[in-house]
């Protein structure tokens, strides 16, 4: 993948985002894989002036809709920080985890897969989300060039293989709640609906 290729060959030299200086220029893809997000969110916090600043580059007509934009590291860690909060729900929320219906589990998601065709047991799995990566085993994944990200929505996440039972179980027991709670209220108003039609005969 063309984004996690040029995010090596700029760890090479300042050795992960942790350790590159404030003033990194990060493209639009870098900028969402760093915070997380998908490129087509970083797109609607530009628009909707949300997100963090940005710099914008007009490609020789200066009234071309499409524009180079980059965005500087320092700008995203003060812009994260200050989105950080202390409730695991609203962290959530914050970071695009938040399951309110079967709408959020078809939207992309980054995944960490590995791609070991010499390992039969280790091939096209999923290791984890990158969002709940610790950053020691990022910073490792980076350096895997077995390892790549890929976006794909939870409910398709869930049909495939993955290296890490519990990893799973977390997106598996989100899906598996929603769905209990979506047979439930359409179970109470179908009832609520057969006791008014009683009535009203």
């Amino acid at each position: 993948m063309k984004i996690i290729e040029t995010l090596r060959e700029l760890s090479e030299v300042w050795k992960l985002f942790g350790d590159m200086p404030d003033d990194t220029t990060l493209n639009v893809e870098l900028t969402a894989l760093y915070l997380g997000i998908s490129v087509k969110t970083l797109a609607r916090y530009r628009q909707n002036g949300d997100g963090p600043p940005y710099i914008q580059y007009p490609t020789g007509n200066s009234k071309a809709r499409n524009q180079r934009v980059n965005y500087l590291l320092g700008d995203l860690r003060i812009w994260r920080n200050g989105n950080k909060v202390v409730s695991t729900m609203k962290a959530a929320q914050v970071r695009g985890l938040a399951f309110n219906s079967l709408i959020d589990f078809t939207i992309p998601q980054p995944f960490w897969q590995i791609n070991n065709s010499a390992e039969l047991q280790n091939r096209n799995k999923i290791l984890s989300h990158a969002l709940r990566t610790p950053d020691e085993r990022f910073k490792l994944y980076l350096k895997e060039e077995r390892v790549h990200i890929v976006w794909v929505s939870i409910e398709e996440a869930l049909s495939w293989d993955w290296t890490d039972m519990n990893e799973r179980q977390v997106f598996n027991d989100s899906f598996v709640e929603l769905l209990n709670n979506l047979i439930q209220l359409s179970n109470s108003a179908q009832e609520l609906l057969e006791i008014n039609h009683i009535f009203k005969k």
